[in-house]
């Protein structure tokens, strides 16, 4: 019978607990309080993360118009939470400067919740997946202003230790495998695609299905023998060192597809639009794509064309 679970996070949240504590040292947490707003469920956070608030940094009486921040809302995985703010920060920090404002990041629970933030405009601009966006603008007046994408373009790897013997996806019967999540375009809904396609039932092909939940995850999983193969997207896998690559194998990629989007109110736009759509663009250009979370910062005008594609084949048709 398939299993479907979770992987444990805790040695690789203990990790990173530890190395915020040395970068806060002397600090007492303020400058991480000075920047990032976490208004999820942050009771269970270790005392490191103290500097961290559970109050958001908005009134939602105030006039979006006349906050001192442009506020950014993510969903960010805890593992990777520390390296997300590092790297995002002084480029929204760049991206916002001519504004007048400061930038300020805001760590939601779901993509629901940045949607309806960004509806209310509780929050400037949001980031959530292609597939969040394509099953939530129906549901909320919001609009994508940004695609993000990568070079070569997103697919969906299928990948195994390098050791291993499989070439295709028709040698990984027995596998246990690892997915993202199961609303996910790139970690779920395309693999599941790909299978069929392949002629085969996923249900009873593989011995136990996991659901990891970020991407970071499955690759520790599967280096570390949790699981024989994982699926993971191509422009997170490509940000890895090469030396971490070369322990794995890509026995199967899927066929292109867009990245998430950046939100804003479809009703009530921010005066703040062109300066920062302009921006992230100009950035684009810059960006190094073997950085991590490059894919942030990768990003074009949306494509509704493709967009209609992808609610045909995996909204409307599943």
């Amino acid at each position: 019978m398939t299993i479907k679970s979770a992987s444990d996070k805790t040695s690789i949240f203990v990790g990173v607990a530890f190395i915020l504590l040395a970068s806060i040292i002397g600090t007492g947490g303020v400058l991480w309080k000075n920047f990032v707003e976490y208004t999820g469920n942050s009771s269970n956070l270790p005392d490191v993360f103290a500097g961290i608030s559970e109050q958001p940094p908005y009134n939602p009486s105030t006039d979006p118009d006349n906050r001192e921040e442009i506020i950014f809302s993510f969903t960010i995985p805890r593992g990777d939470l520390v390296k997300f703010i590092e790297v995002m920060q002084p480029k929204l920090d760049d991206i916002v400067a001519r504004t007048g404002k400061v930038a300020k990041i805001d760590v939601s629970t779901s993509e629901y919740e940045i949607a309806d933030k960004v509806e209310r405009r509780l929050v400037d601009f949001g980031s959530i997946s292609i597939m969040g966006y394509l099953t939530l603008r129906d549901k909320k007046k919001i609009t994508a202003i940004l695609e993000r994408y990568s070079t070569p373009p997103k697919r969906t790897y299928f990948v195994v230790r390098a050791g291993d013997k499989a070439l295709s996806l028709g040698d990984i019967s027995g596998y246990r495998i690892a997915y993202r999540s199961n609303d996910s375009l790139t970690g779920h809904l395309i693999p599941l695609r790909e299978l069929k396609q392949a002629g085969i039932e996923h249900s009873t092909y593989f011995s136990q299905e996991f659901y990891s939940e970020n991407y970071s995850d499955s690759m520790l999983g599967l280096l570390n023998d949790q699981y024989d193969c994982i699926v993971i997207s191509s422009n997170y896998f490509l940000e890895q060192p090469e030396s971490v690559r070369k322990k794995m194998r890509i026995i199967h990629e899927s066929h292109e597809m867009p990245g998430g989007v950046y939100l804003t109110s479809l009703k009530e736009r921010s005066p703040y639009e062109q300066i920062v759509v302009g921006n992230f663009m100009k950035l684009s250009d810059t960006i190094n794509e073997t950085e991590m979370f490059s894919g942030m910062f990768k990003t074009r005008r949306p494509d509704e064309q493709t967009y209609s594609m992808l609610v045909r084949e995996y909204i409307n048709g599943n």
